[in-house]
């Protein structure tokens, strides 16, 4: 979910479809706060200027973000702000088990970081973000970083932790993290070591993520839906442990944020 205000074009990846989501172009107005939650993916940015900030749980206040950077897997929700004249972001959004094919070192690095792509893939990174910022056509910039993506591909054979991802996606967040690793053949201490160096974050994290990406959803159809229906519609026993949820990533208790919305 993202703020009314932003607006975004989407484009489809033309050959790195079954790693990639989308391409998107989000485009901001200047300074205003933007609430962003996260989605349980990696992301590649590329800003059109120097001057976005953020402030997360993780920063001293706001803080000048990268003009291009991954963004790893953040576990509660944060602000940026844009503060030039033309504010957009090109951004590449993974699937949820596919940044590792590209990213050459383990995910939980990242953990509510974000990371010059200089850093990780040096001066072929700074001749990419060159190219983006002197062209015109935005399917062209879109084309530049598939290539370049295409580029950096890192060849490896399926993990048990892609078929984990699913399961959690089935079940909407709603699975024990030892029913995963009895189905992944590992012990548990081993598939959760596994899980976040292949997918950023720690299993029982992530399951709370999807679940809260869920509540979203629903409340973007029907932001009247009470405390109620929402906790039995996404399968909780109690209120108290959806509020807990709910609290923990988004930064407000349901009703607190039903209303700001």
């Amino acid at each position: 979910m993202i703020n009314d205000l932003v607006t975004v074009q989407k484009y489809t990846p033309s050959i790195l479809h079954p790693y990639i989501e989308c391409f998107s172009i989000y485009y901001f107005p200047k300074g205003e706060d933007i609430q962003l939650f996260p989605k349980g993916v990696f992301e590649i940015v590329f800003q059109s200027n120097d001057c976005f900030e953020h402030n997360t749980s993780y920063s001293a206040g706001w803080q000048a973000r990268p003009k291009s950077f991954i963004g790893g897997l953040h576990n509660r929700s944060y602000f940026i702000k844009p503060q030039g004249r033309e504010n957009y972001c090109i951004v590449v959004e993974f699937k949820p088990h596919t940044a590792k094919y590209f990213v050459p070192v383990k995910l939980n690095d990242f953990q509510n970081q974000v990371v010059s792509i200089f850093d990780i893939w040096g001066p072929s990174a700074v001749d990419l973000a060159q190219r983006i910022h002197r062209e015109r056509s935005d399917v062209q910039k879109v084309e530049f970083i598939e290539a370049f993506l295409f580029d950096k591909f890192i060849q490896q054979k399926q993990s048990v932790i892609d078929q984990s991802i699913q399961c959690i996606q089935n079940s909407r967040g709603f699975v024990e993290v030892k029913e995963l690793s009895n189905q992944s053949k590992l012990s548990t201490a081993q598939f959760r070591k596994r899980f976040k160096e292949e997918i950023g974050i720690s299993p029982s994290q992530y399951c709370k993520i999807v679940r809260i990406n869920t509540t979203l959803d629903i409340l973007k159809d029907n932001y009247q839906a009470s405390l109620t229906e929402l906790t039995y519609q996404l399968g909780y026993f109690d209120q108290a442990h959806f509020i807990k949820d709910f609290k923990s990533i988004v930064g407000a208790t349901p009703k607190q944020f039903k209303r700001a919305i």
